[in-house]
């Protein structure tokens, strides 16, 4: 597994790529009464925070996950929207 932190500019990027079996990001749907809130929450808690998560996958093919979250010139993330 490969996972770089990176700072371009004024965002803190963090990739996680793995080489498994991968999914269909596109059948992943929202919660469910059952809970299931992985990426869903992922994405949220991102947004709350004014960044994004984006999943790329495919089955065979393995993962990459990527955040990125903006952070002010002092180096601390900032809240809310950019």
């Amino acid at each position: 597994m490969n996972v770089p932190l990176s700072f371009p500019g004024t965002v803190a990027r963090l990739v996680v790529r793995d080489n498994g079996d991968g999914f269909d990001p596109e059948r992943i749907s929202g919660p469910t009464r059952k809970g299931r809130l992985g990426l869903y929450g992922m994405r949220e808690r991102a947004a709350l925070l004014g960044g994004t998560i984006s999943v790329h996958s495919a089955p065979g093919k393995g993962t990459e996950v990527r955040v990125e979250l903006p952070f002010s010139h002092n180096g601390e993330l900032r809240e809310g929207r950019p």
